[in-house]
């Protein structure tokens, strides 16, 4: 279906993105490793990062995006351009004052998240200088969030989905020109992350004015839609605030650990969202347009097929995905990571953390698929009531966890905590029949299920021997593990193969149109 086509499109994309992204981090493994400039360049940006995802990511496209799709489909051009322009111009009134006003304060604004770096003058310094350079992404990201939902709404992904690929480039480049330049490499990647957010910005900017809906900065109206958006908005944005508050905390319990451990933990958190980003992001982009349009027109029927298929796709990528990073972690870790400033003793806690993280991840992405089939329906206040309730769990477990399991402990908090909210979203869709199994779902769920679990024989019983068989003939490490990979591929596809999961006639399907 069209839905798997674009998805595809989309993932494609993303991976291309987040190749650029395992790039970067190596580059900054090899200069920088695991230390306190690590540290503070981690801090630096994830903090713009958690007002990204009120701003540019799931709030706001939940709530632009219908809306957006609805108005061009039933009111044509005009009022969808002049809806959409209102709404620019007050996200980028916001964001002016918002930027300004952390770049300015920063030294002020930052003591009160990271209160553990207080008797840690250096880290913080650091952090305050990196932050300042950091910050003003957030403008230029959030705008490419909004011209991005634009482009998702009339169909034409390619733009938004390569932005984050071209951007990585940016950074790579400044990484790698910075000793020519005479910078130091913590400022280098900071000032790169910044150069990221311009070239993506313009990236679907230009795009975006090629449309049929070019759109301009004016005063805003206050009209009906506008209304209902920023309706629809604040709980949205108060759920995404919700989940932020988490991932905020999170930052500042690790402030108190050794340091280091929060380089851990954003280093794992790299090849955690490789299929996170690849899978879940790519089927929600997809199928929010699309359930918003077959919810609309009254087409039932269509829409528990999307999800259905949906879900299918999910899993089948999920699951592997998950059973290979915890299983392969420590080799994942040492292939990629340990050269340059990045100790053979990083190794470790580096993989068990990635361990624990890649657990959740199938619930990373059933939160992902779920929360966009309430937004669909215009409903953002449950997600809000769910995410607080994850939130206070997330809370409680990381207080048990923190100080005997440093950040192993806020990895698996976070994937506990993310599984329970799985499970309520799911299971309210269900009760209020927004989402029914079909019966090609209900013979999927099991087999793929039995195909993971002798996926996971084979890499506990029988791929070590074939790694160090590999390693035997003094191939690198990287290649070995490459081919290592290969193998779990084909063993999956196959198992998969015979339990009919993974058909030729299954691929058609999908790809077909409704």
């Amino acid at each position: 279906m069209r839905l798997i086509r674009s998805a595809v499109s989309v993932g494609s994309f993303t991976a291309l993105s987040r190749l650029g992204g395992f790039v970067r981090e190596w580059l900054q493994a090899h200069f920088i490793g695991a230390s306190i400039i690590s540290d503070a360049l981690n801090y630096a940006i994830s903090f713009p990062s958690f007002f990204r995802r009120i701003f540019a990511e799931g709030a706001f496209n939940a709530s632009f995006v219908p809306l957006f799709s609805s108005t061009l489909a039933g009111d044509g051009v005009q009022e969808a351009r002049r809806f959409a322009e209102s709404v620019l111009s007050l996200l980028a009134g916001v964001l002016i004052i918002l930027v300004a006003g952390v770049v300015l304060f920063a030294d002020q604004i930052m003591p009160f998240f990271l209160p553990g770096l207080d008797a840690q003058q250096e880290r913080m310094l650091l952090t305050v200088e990196f932050t300042r350079i950091t910050f003003p992404f957030l403008f230029f990201i959030s705008l490419t969030a909004f011209f991005s939902g634009m482009l998702n709404s009339i169909e034409r992904f390619i733009a938004a989905a390569s932005s984050p690929a071209v951007g990585n480039l940016v950074i790579i480049g400044t990484l790698v020109l910075c000793a020519d330049f005479g910078m130091n490499p913590g400022k280098a990647l900071s000032i790169g992350v910044l150069g990221c957010g311009i070239v993506q910005f313009l990236w679907v900017f230009v795009p975006s004015q090629a449309t049929g809906v070019r759109l301009s900065f004016r005063l805003p109206r206050l009209t009906p839609k506008v209304r209902l958006f920023f309706t629809r908005l604040v709980p949205a944005a108060l759920g995404a605030s919700v989940f932020q508050i988490n991932l905020i905390m999170d930052m500042m319990l690790s402030s108190f650990l050794p340091k280091g451990c929060y380089s851990y933990l954003k280093y794992a958190d790299r090849f955690s969202q490789l299929p996170l980003s690849i899978i879940g992001t790519a089927i929600s982009t997809a199928l929010l347009p699309m359930l918003a349009w077959q919810w609309r027109k009254g087409e039932i029927a269509h829409a528990m097929e999307s999800q259905n298929r949906a879900l299918e796709f999910a899993l089948f990528f999920a699951l592997p995905a998950t059973v290979g990073l915890i299983f392969l972690a420590p080799d994942l870790i040492s292939s990629f990571y340990a050269h340059g400033k990045f100790k053979p003793c990083d190794i470790t806690p580096t993989a068990t953390t990635l361990m624990a993280l890649s657990a959740g991840l199938p619930a990373y992405i059933l939160v992902k698929v779920f929360s966009t089939s309430f937004f669909s329906h215009g409903d953002t206040k449950t997600p809000v009531i769910l995410a607080m309730i994850s939130v206070a769990l997330n809370f409680v477990i990381n207080i048990s966890l923190i100080w005997s399991l440093h950040q192993i402990g806020l990895a698996l908090s976070t994937c506990l905590a993310s599984w329970i909210n799985a499970l309520m979203l799911g299971f309210i869709l269900w009760r209020r029949k927004l989402l029914v199994l079909d019966e090609k779902f209900r013979k999927f769920l099991p087999r793929i299920l039995i195909t993971t679990i002798v996926l996971s024989l084979y890499l506990v019983y029988l791929n070590p021997y074939f790694l160090a068989y590999l390693k035997s003939f003094d191939m690198w490490n990287w290649l070995a593990l490459i081919l290592s990979i290969l193998s779990m591929g084909i063993v999956y596809l196959g198992v998969s193969y015979l339990m009919g999961t993974f058909t030729w006639a299954r691929i058609k399907q999908h790809m077909a149109d409704n």
